[in-house]
């Protein structure tokens, strides 16, 4: 600084962070704001418990139903699919129809809703009020509608839940009580049930009167066609049917036997007349060898062998020992004989066979006359027959088409005895012994997280957005002046006036750091230069300065010297108390010229301190005049005391102090903890250089205990008792 003093480097070089030190960080910012916290905490604790304790109690009960087996039926079809197989809609389905508003009317007609009984509620009180919104919406007058409110808010409080890959299916309801939740859970699947069976048993009987009523019309239709047949087969005689309408079996019998015999009859006269043909053949050209193949005639066959056996030998010896030979002469005449007797057995086989002839040829005429005559006779009804053969393929179809109807009125009937409800309760609700909502230990313990997390969030906000110095380093960092000194914080409570803290409690902490700002004043000073004025100045107003001024005056006098108090800020003047109740002459009218300085000092009859009173309001500027005088009058006051401390309204709203400053030998700028911003200390600062201040640095009012800028500490109770008994102070 070039105001004549040394130049010394107050601020200490920034020390890499120690370990820890985010912690201690964060515990200094808890404890700085421990009220915060705990009115945070514990208005949101307190508010949380309240409407926890109003919360209405709630309880759910839930009952399992299950998807009975698709092939429950025994006479649905065989196409059903096997037992196990669940289609994956069905649950959702079958959960979609249990929510239907047909099964909450037939739930709530029978267990009807419950009136609640009026009670005390911060809504309805705040409707009350004015907040219209809060109100809740009046039941219509309608019945039905009423119906339907009522089915809405009982729809609010079910839940029926599938269970994915299966068939089990959650039904839950909530309820104002345990037992009444219960209830509901099981009249749901057993309403459902109800109405499912109804609606089943409404489709089978529907189906079975259609089909009573038309299998009455198919067997009339039957019967009549019956009728009409058996008529017409009576208007036109027919006697080659029967009456079901099949052909008549004695002449169909008759026909197929006369066919036989006429068949056989012609077999044999085919036959007689091959072996006639062979026996003629066999004549004429003298083949013996064929009447050996006539296996009818056995004795003739027998000749034939014995003729071809006597004519084999005969050649053989002819060739091998001549035609004279005399055995061949008696085997010639053997085998004329032989021959003679065939002859005689082929003419009288001939004659048989005539016979056989004759008899078969006239067997095949009669038969085929008797059976052209049966089928004259089966063809003359052939029309006819054909027009009743039609209406009785008629009345036959109507009575399979009758069977059939009747046939399936008769499944139905039995399926309609078989029928089951498409869900099966397999576990009724039980009674919950404690209410689902609200849980309150689990609610609790929400509150106390959120109350916690509300309470560290204010905290820490606060100390986020804090525009003013908190800790040493944010001071060192921002402001290239020392710290002086940090003064802390006095309850209003515990001691009545601030002002005299100092003189009442000397070995307090704020003793201790207004006599190390005095010490730390005459530091700064040369040997040849000691200060005698000092010019306590701040931003703004409110940041102790005044009582920094005091107490720096009480600090000086308590050590047996001379100190002048000037109170600068006029258009308070507040700065002394005036007890005489007289209005006195103060520093303004010095400025003007009006009385000299020595007849405005007065001194407080407490602490023994001189001072000069602000005086009335100056209207007029600080011109050169007034400049000078009080220049003058300064100088003229160090001849008499060893410091005079003035007191400088706010330096951010009048320009006093700058005026103060050019013209005190030094200026401590006051700065409130938390609340003077770095802004506004550094526009103080250039300010009080542009006009020649010889600024000494900057001290801190206020701080809180927990900050790294509380420097210090005071005495124990006892030591201070004993301090004060030996130096005969009444702290």
């Amino acid at each position: 600084m070039d105001n004549g003093m040394p130049s010394i480097n107050f601020m200490p070089a920034i020390a890499p962070p120690a370990r820890g030190a985010s912690t201690r960080q964060i515990l200094r910012v808890w404890r700085r704001h421990i009220r915060l916290f705990l009115t945070c905490f514990g208005s949101v604790l307190v508010i949380g418990i309240g409407v926890l304790l109003m919360l209405k109690p709630t309880y759910t009960a839930t009952a399992i139903a299950v998807i009975a087996q698709p092939d429950s039926d025994p006479l649905a079809p065989s196409t059903t699919p096997q037992a196990g197989t669940t289609d994956d809609d069905l649950p959702t389905t079958e959960a979609s129809m249990m929510q239907s508003r047909d099964v909450a009317a037939a739930v709530l007609k029978q267990f009807p809703p419950v009136a609640a009984k009026p009670s005390f509620s911060i809504k309805a009180s705040l409707c009350h009020v004015g907040l219209s919104f809060l109100c809740r919406a009046a039941l219509p007058a309608d019945p039905e509608a009423a119906q339907q409110a009522e089915i809405d808010v009982f729809l609010n409080s079910l839940s029926v839940l599938p269970v994915l890959h299966s068939r089990v299916i959650n039904v839950s309801v909530t309820s104002n009580t345990g037992p009444q939740a219960a209830n509901l859970a099981d009249a749901v699947v057993t309403n459902f049930q109800r109405i499912a069976l109804a609606e089943q048993t409404d489709d089978v009987n529907r189906v079975a009167s259609w089909l009573d009523g038309r299998t009455a019309d198919l067997q009339n239709r039957w019967l009549n066609a019956v009728n009409t047949a058996n008529a017409y087969s009576v208007s036109h005689n027919l006697t080659n049917t029967t009456q079901t309408g099949t052909p008549n079996p004695l002449v169909d019998s008759q026909m197929a036997d006369m066919a036989t015999s006429l068949s056989a009859a012609q077999a044999t006269l085919a036959a007689a007349q091959a072996q006639a043909d062979a026996l003629h053949d066999a004549t004429k050209h003298g083949d013996t060898s064929a009447l050996v193949t006539l296996s009818e005639q056995p004795i003739l066959v027998a000749a034939a062998n014995n003729l071809m056996m006597l004519e084999n030998s005969r050649n053989q010896l002819a060739a091998e020992f001549g035609p004279d030979y005399p055995k061949i002469v008696a085997l010639d005449s053997e085998i004329s004989e032989t021959r003679a007797m065939l002859n005689s057995q082929t003419k009288a086989a001939l004659g048989s066979i005539d016979e056989s002839l004759v008899s078969s040829r006239a067997e095949v005429q009669q038969l085929t006359a008797n059976l052209n005559q049966l089928k004259s006779q089966a063809g003359s009804e052939s029309a006819a027959q054909a027009q009743y053969l039609s209406l009785i393929d008629e009345a036959n179809s109507a009575r399979t088409i009758y069977e059939n109807f009747l046939e399936h009125e008769n499944d139905i009937v039995d399926r309609a005895a078989l029928l089951e409800p498409p869900v099966i309760l397999v576990s009724h609700a039980s009674i919950p012994n404690r209410p689902t909502f609200p849980n309150k230990p689990k609610l609790a313990l929400g509150i106390f997280v959120i109350a916690l997390a509300a309470g560290i969030g204010a905290t820490f906000a606060k100390d986020y957005l804090t525009e003013g110095f908190e800790e040493a380093g944010d001071l060192q960092a921002s402001v290239p002046v020392p710290l002086l000194a940090s003064l802390p914080v006095i309850s209003p409570q515990a001691h009545s006036s601030i002002a005299n803290y100092v003189f009442t409690s000397p070995f307090s902490a704020a003793g201790e750091a207004v006599r190390g700002l005095v010490t730390k004043l005459a530091l700064l000073s040369s040997n040849s230069i000691k200060p005698r004025a000092i010019l306590v100045a701040s931003a703004v107003a409110l940041e102790g300065k005044s009582t920094l001024t005091v107490w720096l005056a009480t600090a000086v006098r308590q050590g047996g010297q001379s100190v002048l108090v000037i109170d600068g800020d006029h258009r308070r003047g507040s700065l002394m108390p005036n007890t005489s109740g007289v209005a006195k002459l103060g520093l303004t009218d010095l400025l003007i010229g009006r009385v000299p300085v020595t007849q405005l000092i007065q001194t407080d009859p407490n602490t023994k301190i001189d001072y000069i009173p602000a005086g009335a309001a100056m209207v007029r500027p600080f011109g050169p005049e007034e400049i000078a005088r009080f220049q003058a009058a300064i100088a003229i006051l160090k001849q008499s005391y060893s410091l005079i401390v003035i007191d400088s309204p706010p330096l951010l709203a009048m320009t006093d102090a700058l005026v103060y400053g050019s013209i005190a030998d030094q200026t401590i700028l006051v700065c409130r903890w938390q609340q003077t911003s770095r802004m506004a200390v550094n526009a103080s600062l250039d300010r009080l250089r542009a006009y020649g201040a010889r600024i000494a640095g900057l001290v801190v009012t206020m701080a809180d205990e927990n900050s790294t800028l509380a420097v210090g500490g005071e005495y124990g109770k006892r030591e201070t008792q004993m301090l004060s008994r030996l130096y005969g102070y009444g702290g």
